[in-house]
């Protein structure tokens, strides 16, 4: 199944990222069969503003532990994080 996994950042975490930007891609490169998609949210003025991946997971809870496992997470730098099951009606993954 297709899980949609977000992180909204809290305000003034940019010098955290960066110095954690190393862990933070060794997470997301350790087990590169789960993330179908990943990409950066930008506000307006192109200020990174969060983080958004679908990944391949086998229920909520492993989906969960995704996002639990990275350093962004366990660092608190995230203002609010959504975990969702994604079902696709159009489009390439539409069944």
């Amino acid at each position: 199944m297709q899980y949609l996994v977000a992180g909204i950042l809290k305000p003034g975490s940019e010098e955290r990222l960066i110095a954690l930007r190393n862990e933070f891609n060794e997470h997301l490169s350790q087990q590169p069969e789960k993330v179908s998609l990943f990409g950066l949210l930008r506000d307006k003025e192109g200020r990174r503003t969060g983080y958004l991946a679908f990944i391949n997971a086998d229920s909520f809870r492993e989906a969960e532990v995704f996002l639990e496992q990275s350093p962004f997470f366990q660092d608190d730098l995230y203002e609010r994080v959504e975990v969702a099951e994604f079902l696709p009606e159009v489009g390439e993954l539409a069944e």
